[in-house]
């Protein structure tokens, strides 16, 4: 993944390439127009995924979850998946760090 600068004449004439590269390689191509950043192409999963991101970061209820996770990790509060999916979500096993 990175981030390619390519005026918009030149991004005209590759457009097809240059979404070929947004999809199979995450590139992202900032286009300038006389020599300004004018755009931003991307691809769509990288698109949602950064809506989504803003969606989650715009929550104070959601945010506080995250944080609150976070502090559980730390403090070694975590419950292994097999756990999890066996119904056993109202235990939490206390996993010292190794």
């Amino acid at each position: 993944m990175s981030t390619i600068t390519i005026p918009v004449t030149e991004a005209k004439q590759r457009f097809t390439e240059i979404v070929k590269g947004t999809e199979r390689y995450f590139d992202r191509y900032l286009v300038t127009k006389n020599g300004k950043e004018a755009a931003i192409v991307m691809s769509i999963e990288e698109y949602e995924g950064l809506l989504e991101t803003l969606d989650v970061l715009s929550n104070r209820i959601e945010v506080r979850a995250i944080r609150e996770g976070v502090r559980q990790a730390r403090r070694g509060e975590t419950v292994l998946l097999s756990e999890y999916r066996g119904g056993k979500r109202g235990t939490r096993a206390r996993r010292g760090r190794k």
